[in-house]
């Protein structure tokens, strides 16, 4: 609970942080620089997917994750690693140049800006200082002390909020954003190697340490892909069919329909897994109870602000950005439905902790399908509500084998289940008294 307190405390004000920082940002900003931003941090995600090799993971399930043999091996990968991002997404920068310049990609579209290729070189530099970064940190979720790292995370947000929005305010620029990326990262790499305990970072390479994280990070690395299509697919495809202005809108409504959802994957991924582990290996017979509490509290969650943001799109969307942003509200519309999807992650962290990678690469396979199929058929068809709908119906993809699963083992209740509709009506309720009520008392 304390562990889970730092979590959920530290994600709330990071997204109130960020949330802060979107609307200051969007004031300065024309929505082409959030649309450019948007396929530059998809791409070095998707660099990131591909090379992961699941360290965090297997710090936290393996016996040798306090040993500083085994951290410090994984730090030396970690460095690798990041060098190699980097490498890589120069590289792509470069192809993306000469296809510019052969005339290969369509006009208009975010691809075809001439600023995309330097703005890729200078923010994946990134990659180098996440690297370098303190392994400590994975050591102290494994500890699930979350303390020093939530401070840290804060710090960090806080100043870069100032330094981008001065920046955007004299400059105007996209690249106060990428300024703002180097900042962190560079300041969590520093603040994380001073205060986290732990081993002091050295270079080394132990054979049994990497045998140990790239075997068992195996099923971690095809989740990794398959997940760069289901999460980051649409945003990579529509930066070849629209405009980076549509795109901007598109990001800026992503950001807020995932507030819930991403606080919520922080706290699973971090906390509930531990425990989810620590009852699989000691107490089976808690599976079920200690479940269907936590897919409670989620449905409760993420039903009540899906109902709230699909009826309040509109009002919130014109109480937070200028006209210049106004087509956000049709796209957030969307994206609140899609977001009910994210429920079923509290399975996916069950399949986890009985080790049950494979079920986690398969949750995510269908999701990935219908992105890369659906995105760019829906939008030939019925244009951008067309590839919308095929974002909201690859969130609701991997319900079956959830389904399946719990049923298998004994974790369906149908009292459980009776949360998430319940919850959509009241958010739904709350929206529509929003909308109904908030304009005449603002009169």
């Amino acid at each position: 609970m304390r562990a889970g307190g730092w979590v959920v405390g530290g994600q709330a004000l990071t997204q109130v942080m960020r949330f802060v920082s979107n609307l200051l940002l969007t004031r300065f900003l024309l929505p082409e620089a959030f649309g450019l931003m948007a396929v530059i941090s998809t791409l070095l995600m998707m660099l990131n997917l591909i090379s992961d090799i699941g360290s965090g993971t297997v710090i936290v399930q393996s016996p040798r994750g306090n040993e500083r043999q085994f951290l410090n091996t994984a730090w030396t990968l970690q460095v690798l690693r990041g060098v190699g991002l980097w490498f890589a997404a120069m590289l792509i920068a470069l192809g993306l140049l000469l296809a510019q310049q052969q005339g290969w990609l369509s006009q208009g579209t975010v691809y075809a800006d001439p600023r995309l290729p330097l703005l890729i070189t200078v923010a994946s530099f990134v990659s180098v200082l996440i690297g370098l970064g303190s392994i400590n940190a994975k050591l102290a979720e494994r500890n699930l002390d979350f303390a020093a790292i939530s401070l840290i995370d804060l710090a960090v947000g806080a100043a870069a909020i100032v330094v981008m929005a001065i920046g955007a305010y004299y400059t105007g620029s996209i690249w106060v954003l990428i300024a703002g990326s180097l900042l962190s990262a560079a300041a969590k790499c520093v603040l994380g190697h001073i205060f986290l305990t732990g081993p002091r970072a050295q270079f080394t390479l132990e054979a049994a340490a990497i045998r140990e994280l790239i075997g068992k990070g195996k099923w971690v690395v095809v989740s990794s892909i398959l997940g760069l299509v289901a999460v980051s697919g649409d945003k990579l495809l529509l930066g070849g069919l629209v405009d980076p202005a549509t795109l901007g809108l598109y990001a800026i409504a992503l950001g807020l329909a995932t507030i819930a959802s991403s606080t919520i994957t922080s706290l699973l991924g971090r906390v509930v897994f531990p425990v989810f582990s620590e009852v699989v290996r000691n107490r089976p017979q808690d599976l079920q109870r200690t479940y269907q509490r936590l897919q409670q509290m989620v449905d409760g969650g993420v039903g009540f602000l899906g109902g709230l943001v699909f009826v309040a799109s509109g009002f919130i969307v014109g109480l937070l950005y200028d006209d210049r942003y106004v087509g956000v509200a049709h796209i957030l519309s969307y994206l609140a439905v899609g977001s009910v999807g994210v429920r079923f992650i509290v399975v996916e962290q069950v399949y986890i902790a009985m080790g049950k990678m494979s079920l986690l690469a398969m949750a995510i396979l269908p999701r990935a399908i219908i992105v890369l199929a659906g995105v760019p058929l829906g939008f030939s068809a019925f244009g951008l509500d067309g590839a919308l709908a095929a974002v909201v119906l690859s969130q609701f993809a991997h319900w079956p084998l959830a389904i399946w699963f719990r049923t298998k083992h004994d974790l369906n209740s149908w009292t459980t289940d009776l949360f998430l509709p319940i919850s959509i009506g009241v958010g739904a309720g709350v929206g529509w008294l929003i909308v109904r009520w908030a304009p005449s008392v603002a009169a």
